[in-house]
């Protein structure tokens, strides 16, 4: 079930300021960018069917009744997508799904919000592809890696005929993600709404470009981390430097060239925007802790104590958007309660 915290559905709609209940929200639509919009059909099965008959009529309506099952499932899919949103008082709007990128953008009267949320990594080919093509090219003057551009520029042209559309109710756009989607909100805020009145939330985003890329952003960034999360890590960001200077130094012919070479494409990645990290907690969460912009060393110390503590895995599970949901879904209440006030009262003095 998404949007389950119906105490939590009424997140401040006046102010782009970093939001614990607008974290939440932007949490579960990262989460909901996951679901199967765009339908879905046994492949294997049709494609031995077909395999086995010899005769081009036969083939030709077994592919004309394939094409429609799917139309078929992806429309239902699609009306299923809108019951998830409508719980959060979200209306539907376009759905985008080209090669390896899928988003949806929705729209909320009673949030006065329109929502740009981005998929993350699955576990298929070219997702993987994607995440690993991390060698930089510059665009409009700055560097950023090379697949998660490409998996933004498949979509850009019909997101941007969304938006344009989406836009005239007037509300402020706020764009999110998850994993690889947060890296492609990332780029979208830049590219396509880097003066936008909104917000851009990214959960456990891994470094996406350059220093110099958010120079140009207006638009607040919130940069989730959750404990051990490990995908927030990648690409290094002073390895591939450390490892140039060392073949700098010690020349070993041919091979120290063409290694200063291969690391000079992926080096200089940097995060961007201001971060908030989840502390690991009990499973109360009653010592959870949601931290502004700790230090490196700060960050280093809790995770290698919380990979002695549960185990290297861990480093995967933190990086679960259903923990990250849930932990935020925690703390938003947590706050709720030590300031005194009712969630609606104070959604209502922040309008």
């Amino acid at each position: 079930m998404y949007f389950a915290n119906k105490e939590l559905l009424n997140p401040p709609v006046s102010r782009a300021a970093y939001s614990d209940r607008t974290a939440w929200l932007m949490s579960e639509t990262s989460r909901l960018a996951y679901f199967q919009f765009e339908g879905s059909l046994e492949l294997s099965k049709v494609a031995q069917n077909l395999a086995n008959d010899s005769d081009p009529e036969s083939v030709e309506t077994a592919l004309n009744s394939l094409l429609s099952d799917r139309q078929l499932s992806s429309d239902a899919a699609k009306d299923e997508l809108s019951l998830h949103l409508a719980v959060a008082r979200f209306t539907l709007h376009s759905v985008f799904n080209h090669n390896e990128t899928q988003a949806f953008l929705a729209s909320s009267e009673s949030h006065r919000m329109n929502v740009l949320a981005f998929r993350g990594t699955e576990k298929n080919l070219k997702d993987i592809k994607t995440d690993l093509k991390a060698s930089m090219i510059e665009m409009d003057g700055v560097r950023v890696h090379h697949g998660f551009y490409q998996a933004l520029e498949c979509v850009r042209p019909e997101i941007e005929g969304a938006l344009r559309e989406v836009r005239k109710n007037g509300y402020p756009l706020y764009i999110t993600g998850h994993s690889l989607g947060g890296a492609i909100a990332l780029l979208a805020t830049k590219f396509l709404a880097e003066d936008s009145i909104g917000a851009c939330y990214t959960f456990g985003s891994p470094r996406v470009a350059c220093s110099q890329f958010g120079d140009s952003i207006k638009t607040p960034v919130y940069r989730l981390v959750n404990a051990a999360d490990g995908v927030p890590r990648v690409p290094p960001a002073y390895l591939q430097n450390a490892l140039i200077a060392f073949f700098e130094v010690i020349r070993i012919p041919y091979v120290s060239d063409t290694l200063i070479k291969v690391l000079d494409k992926v080096s200089g990645y940097r995060h961007h925007g201001d971060m908030r990290y989840l502390t690991a907690c009990k499973a109360d969460h009653n010592d959870l802790r949601l931290l502004q912009n700790p230090s490196l060393i700060d960050r280093a110390w809790r995770l290698c104590n919380r990979v002695v503590t549960c185990g290297p895995t861990v480093i995967a599970s933190d990086h679960s958007i259903q923990a990250y949901s849930t932990k935020l879904s925690a703390y938003a209440e947590k706050r709720s309660s030590a300031s005194g006030h009712d969630l609606q009262l104070s959604s209502t003095m922040e309008s």
